[in-house]
């Protein structure tokens, strides 16, 4: 008589390697595990890398371009354009450092370094910049408290002055307009930068611009300043909208909520390159995003979401469809080596799938789904190395995989790289996101171990969504 024998798997799941069962490692669910029933968990898989070299300060621009430095090197550039040598020079920190941090990827076609010379001749934009430059300079005790209010102040002031001159259905030609709306739409870079900072008024704000203006319906002609407003726009006002569980400002209709890769991401400025996620990807963003709103309205007045899943099941589909190259695997696991920017854009496409799975199909956060995308999640950004550029754009990825940690270690992995990514880029917002994750862990914890009742987790979303429409906290 022969008697079969299998190996045990070193990479298979927890219950299939406790029991010296070879298992065939399909994920979510093993075929061991889903034959009897059981709950098919894998190991982290995170090698919770160390820092090999030390992390250069954030005082240094990731590249000298040229173009906007080379106004500096001249003897006094614009010298009548500043009211003082310090504001001259919150302007050049903003143009050798800051714009460099704010999109995705610096690069030579930079328009956030571009708007720096764009400023000198438009007082509003150049107000927006020095407060922007002040504000990050206080963050590293190189300002004081009473400068950065007064230059505050000063540019909201400039704002509300502009506001007043626009009239909906005007040309959207202006460049004072133009200009107007990218100072309101930038507000969210001061807003991150500060503890007590809401942005939601800025961005009603930019919304109400945006449809005077028409580029809700069409931006496709105008300059680069236009483009890259109306990009960090719909880009801030979806994070907006996925932080505080609801619909976006902007209409569904929006030129840049409709598909086109090769008009929005192969042209520049690259919508892609600056913010880290494909134009498509955002696209599936804003589907969710309305989805998850569906499914709350429908269960607050006790109807059924049967439809809705339907279009969930069929998003799903089409979402793994769009890139087939995004597996789950990180650099080390891979053929080829991999960009920072491919590694962000893919933990924005597994963070479509974690939404669609909490907020849409309501998966709990303990279920094998919901565990494995937070683990994929974390495994990826464990490979962007603090300070490496595109990690500037990975906070909302970040803070939204990290609320579904359940274990010590992966709760420990997420302070960790909370506490590295903060102390390089410093804006003060990330303090009140870690925050809000420890609230939303501690509940976790304290619904589970009170009660074994299947409502725990409807009682634990409530809460969660309470926290996220109470909350004034956001990054981007």
């Amino acid at each position: 008589m022969t008697r079969t024998t299998s190996s045990r798997s070193r990479t298979g799941c927890i219950p299939c390697r406790r029991k010296h069962q070879k298992c065939d490692e399909q994920r979510p669910i093993c075929s061991f595990c889903s034959f009897r029933g059981m709950q098919c968990q894998y190991p982290s898989g995170l090698k919770w890398m160390r820092q090999t070299e030390p992390m250069t300060s954030r005082h240094r621009p990731r590249a000298h371009r040229a173009g906007a430095l080379s106004v500096l090197r001249s003897p006094a550039p614009f010298a009548d354009t500043f009211r003082s040598t310090e504001e001259k020079a919150a302007w050049e920190y903003y143009t050798r450092l800051v714009s460099s941090n704010v999109p995705a990827l610096d690069g030579p076609e930079n328009p956030y370094r571009k708007l720096s010379i764009t400023a000198l001749s438009s007082p509003i934009l150049l107000e927006t910049i020095i407060c922007i430059a002040t504000e990050h300079m206080l963050n590293f005790g190189l300002g004081s408290v009473p400068v950065a209010a007064e230059r505050q102040q000063r540019m909201l002031r400039s704002i509300r002055q502009s506001l007043l001159t626009i009239e909906p259905g005007q040309t959207h030609t202006d460049p004072t307009h133009e200009a107007c709306l990218a100072a309101v739409v930038l507000q969210g870079i001061v807003v991150a930068q500060r503890p007590d900072g809401v942005v939601e008024p800025h961005i009603k704000c930019a919304s109400f611009l945006m449809h005077a203006l028409g580029y809700f319906n069409d931006i496709s002609n105008h300059n680069p300043l236009a483009r890259m407003t109306a990009q960090r726009f719909a880009m801030v006002d979806l994070m907006l909208a996925i932080s505080r569980q609801r619909r976006p400002f902007s209409p569904v209709q929006f030129v840049l909520h409709q598909p086109d890769e090769a008009r929005w991401d192969g042209t520049e400025p690259s919508f892609y390159e600056m913010t880290g996620c494909p134009q498509p990807l955002m696209c599936f963003l804003v589907r969710i995003a309305y989805l998850a709103c569906d499914v709350d309205d429908r269960l607050d007045a006790n109807l059924p979401i049967h439809d809705i899943l339907n279009q969930a099941f069929t998003l799903e589909t089409e979402l793994r469809a769009w890139n087939t190259r995004y597996t789950g695997l990180v650099p080390d696991e891979l053929p080829c080596p991999r960009s920072p920017l491919d590694i962000l854009s893919e933990c924005f496409y597994w963070t479509a799938h974690l939404l669609l799975a909490r907020r849409v199909f309501r998966d709990p956060t303990r279920s094998p789904r919901v565990q494995y995308l937070a683990h994929t999640c974390f495994r990826l950004m464990d490979h962007l190395p603090t300070g490496c550029g595109p990690d500037s754009s990975l906070p909302q990825p970040f803070y939204l995989a990290a609320r579904e940690a359940i274990t010590v270690e992966d709760r420990n992995w997420v302070r960790g790289k909370h506490e590295a990514m903060t102390a390089y880029y410093r804006e003060q917002q990330r303090h009140s996101a870690m925050e809000l994750t420890e609230r939303i862990w501690a509940r976790g914890d304290e619904l589970r171990g009170a009660s074994t009742s299947g409502d725990n987790q409807s009682v634990e979303d409530r809460f969660v969504r309470d926290l996220d429409r109470g909350s004034s906290l956001f990054i981007f």
